[in-house]
């Protein structure tokens, strides 16, 4: 009988911008980030030898052929590795906005690797490694809390794994969201024409390598002030790269957050990150969560978030 796997988004503090090898999705650097608890996708996989092909539920409304493509192909995938024969029902229930930058398809295909292999007892590390091949961000989705996502060279040695650190129970996430709707370019298309044509993609690649001790050891010793100053150079650093290809996902209320941050940096510890899209996460501490809320603009909509756990079956 299918049970229902949940995976949580994660947000990345060093990124992951562009692939070394894109079908096996190995990143040209590594990244480390945080699970987050408030944003999750839920999925059941079915097999059922009666069907002649997949089926794809999204909040239960099937999804159209064409938009499921990427789906279908990664059930193929999993069956030709794992010499599956049934084709399968697919339910997901997405409780993070689509394609604004939330990691979406992070939490959705950590679930859908857990969820089409559940009889196969795969460890963590393989379940990283088959997430991988959805969503390279979905390789981290798999663990709770601070995590890295070791680059490595080919199928077998680039995994996530958990960072051994202490719990950081005060350490606090302030998701923005500006705008929930699909973003103008995908992070695969932007992050792929960034690695081709950025004139500032190597030294991108140069300072986030040398970025992830730094960040690691501000973690492991739950220094906000030096992790959100590495973490916020680190984003800014990734979207001048795009930037320097003529896209960007910036918005006016994303920049009115920024600069408004910028000004309470001088005395409190809230710094920002982006992704593939124009919404804002913070960086803070549980004691400055109400004054960071109170610094922003009337109207944006707020998660305040804190680690979020690995994946489980419900």
């Amino acid at each position: 009988m299918s049970k229902i796997v949940r995976a949580h988004t994660n947000i990345a503090l060093l990124k992951y911008w562009g692939k070394a090898n894109s079908e096996l999705k190995i990143p040209h650097n590594s990244s480390i980030s945080l699970t987050l608890n408030e944003f999750y996708t839920d999925t059941r996989v079915t097999y059922d030898d009666a069907l002649d092909r997949d089926i794809f539920y999204l909040d239960d409304e099937v999804v159209d052929d064409k938009v499921a493509k990427r789906v279908y192909q990664y059930m193929d995938r999993i069956r030709s590795m794992f010499d599956i024969n049934s084709y399968a029902k697919i339910e997901s229930w997405n409780h993070v906005p689509k394609e604004a930058g939330l990691a979406s398809s992070a939490s959705a295909f950590a679930a859908l690797a857990k969820a089409a292999t559940l009889d196969l007892n795969l460890s963590n590390e393989e379940l990283s490694k088959l997430a991988r091949l959805g969503s390279g961000s979905a390789s981290r989705s798999i663990y709770p809390g601070f995590v890295k996502w070791n680059r490595g060279s080919n199928h077998d040695n680039s995994y996530a794994e958990p960072l051994d650190v202490a719990p950081w129970d005060d350490f606090r996430m302030i998701v923005c969201i500006i705008n929930d709707q699909i973003k103008p370019y995908s992070s695969s298309t932007a992050m792929d024409i960034t690695a081709k044509e950025s004139p500032y993609y190597p030294a991108w690649i140069e300072n986030t390598e040398k970025t992830a001790d730094l960040i690691e050891e501000a973690i492991r010793n739950q220094d906000i002030w030096t992790l959100g100053k590495l973490a916020q150079t680190n984003a800014l650093q990734m979207h001048a790269s795009l930037m320097a290809v003529n896209m960007w996902y910036f918005e006016p209320k994303t920049l009115d957050i920024m600069n408004r941050l910028r000004e309470l940096q001088k005395e409190v510890p809230a710094f920002f990150t982006m992704d593939a899209g124009p919404n804002v996460k913070i960086m803070t501490t549980q004691e400055h969560v109400d004054t960071v809320l109170k610094s922003l603009p009337d109207g944006i909509e707020t998660v305040v978030c804190r680690s979020g756990e690995g994946i489980k079956v419900l």
